[in-house]
């Protein structure tokens, strides 16, 4: 019985691992430069409506289509920022593709125009 509950508990967490997998991404950069990207990644798609933001923390909360949504920065090294983007529902049948379409813009506005922080 041990040996069963085990492998389910091993099982449950890779498949969960698979679905957290495309949810977060590291950035090489402050995280205050990636709170800028990530919210003008969101501000940008007409289908996202941020609902609350709070930079000191580092999060937004925003709403795509009827379901809430939670991006987190988590400064990991001196110069490396984790992005994270759930779903608040626990539902993470679409939560990656959300995830994907943010991390790309972001991606590409990094290409586009660096930000730099003011000092």
């Amino acid at each position: 019985m041990k040996k069963l509950i085990l492998t389910f508990c091993l099982l449950t967490s890779f498949a969960l691992a698979g679905i957290f997998e495309d949810s977060f991404k590291l950035y090489p950069m402050s995280a205050d430069n990636l709170y800028m990207h990530a919210l003008s990644a969101i501000d940008s798609n007409p289908k996202f409506e941020i609902v609350e933001m709070q930079s000191k923390n580092g999060y937004i909360l925003f709403l795509y289509g009827a379901k809430y949504y939670l991006l987190t920065l988590t400064k990991r090294y001196s110069n490396q920022t984790e992005i994270k983007i759930l779903p608040q529902n626990s539902d993470y049948s679409e939560g990656s593709e959300v995830a994907k379409a943010i991390f790309s813009q972001i991606d590409s506005q990094i290409k586009l125009k660096p930000m730099e922080q003011i000092k």
